[in-house]
């Protein structure tokens, strides 16, 4: 069957999940200084800006992508405790 995945022994899976753990925190971290960048940018600029409302979107992208980077984590935590 070509569409199956190759098997991994189970510390090679403990070590991609521990990995991809490392990557998602990592990934969240990143989120949070963008978030912080730009609703900093948002406040320090002028009225309503263009300038002020793209940083608007970019937190709340920020907001998206942790959101959903942190379920993933959570869903790997979970792999990882069994």
């Amino acid at each position: 069957m070509a569409n199956q995945a190759p098997a991994v022994s189970i510390p090679q899976a403990d070590n991609l999940i521990v990995r991809s753990l490392d990557l998602a925190n990592l990934s969240l971290e990143s989120l949070n200084k963008l978030r912080t960048l730009f609703r900093s940018i948002s406040q320090i600029s002028e009225s309503n800006t263009t300038c002020q409302e793209l940083a608007v979107i970019g937190a709340h992208l920020a907001d998206e992508w942790a959101n959903l980077i942190d379920c993933e984590r959570e869903d790997l935590e979970r792999l990882e405790d069994k």
